[in-house]
């Protein structure tokens, strides 16, 4: 059995230590490394949109090429004017290069609700949104901040990077780097701190994110076991074959047939 996902696994070759007290609400970290890209593949992609409309979330960036974004649940209630898409519309619109949204996508895989489970013990209850591209020039989000602690795994493809100096509520001005990230790669963005996205060619990326425990800090840090964590767990259907693999061996090796077992057991316990 596979061990769970450690923190130190996650941001290794970084110290855990190292993290909280250098990076952690400070500044963006950048980590080069082969590791977590099959979080999200083009499968799940793949299969989360021939589910549609059966699924529960997912946004077009620029469906009507005037910037706006298309989210099935506000068109559902009635919130967003628009078309209602059809499963064929969707898939026109990202071979047009418009960008496809997943947001709470965090039971898509089990390797992202072993990640969540891992990183709830620092930080409060947090998701995941998938973010993937079809070309180099599909639009994502202008210059903004999020509220929450980014964790970005690179999926698939390359990803340019814009970070700025300034946080929410100031206006973003002065770059200080420019980075493009492959799969494999990790990169974290403190709360608040304005970045940019530009496609240049397909891309999946997803961003695992949460708030802060409430006055967490270094003097004070507070660390939740998995056991006191109410997120629901990670249901595995197939458990049941291996009791039957189980059972079948057992069967094997002590046939219950009427004559195998009997003729070993009255030939030994015959009275002589």
């Amino acid at each position: 059995m596979k061990n769970e996902i450690t923190l130190k696994e996650i941001l290794d070759p970084i110290s855990v230590d190292l993290f909280f007290k250098e990076y952690w609400g400070k500044k963006h970290l950048v980590i080069r490394r082969n590791k977590f890209k099959d979080l999200f593949h083009w499968g799940h992609l793949t299969k989360y949109i021939n589910r549609y409309p059966h699924v529960p979330h997912l946004q077009i960036l620029d469906h009507d090429d005037k910037d706006n974004r298309w989210c099935l649940d506000k068109r559902r209630k009635k919130q967003l004017q628009g078309p209602m898409y059809t499963k064929h519309g969707i898939y026109q619109l990202w071979k047009k290069g418009k960008s496809i949204v997943i947001p709470f996508a965090s039971y898509e895989s089990k390797q992202l609700v072993d990640m969540l489970f891992e990183f709830e013990k620092y930080f409060k209850k947090g998701q995941v949104n998938v973010y993937a591209s079809p070309q180099a020039g599909s639009k994502s989000f202008p210059a903004h901040g999020d509220q929450t602690e980014n964790f970005l795994f690179h999926q698939y493809g390359n990803v340019k990077w814009t970070m700025y100096k300034e946080s929410i509520p100031d206006k973003p001005k002065t770059i200080i780097d420019e980075f493009t990230l492959d799969a494999g790669d990790l990169l974290y963005i403190p709360s608040y701190q304005y970045h940019k996205v530009d496609t240049v060619g397909p891309r999946i990326l997803c961003s695992v994110h949460f708030t802060n425990k409430d006055k967490q800090s270094l003097q004070n840090f507070k660390i939740t076991e998995k056991d006191k964590n109410k997120r629901e767990k990670w249901l595995d259907m197939s458990d049941v074959l291996e009791k039957t693999k189980k059972q079948v061996i057992i069967n094997r090796r002590f046939p219950m047939s009427s004559q195998n077992w009997k003729r070993p057991y009255f030939k030994h316990n015959q009275k002589k």
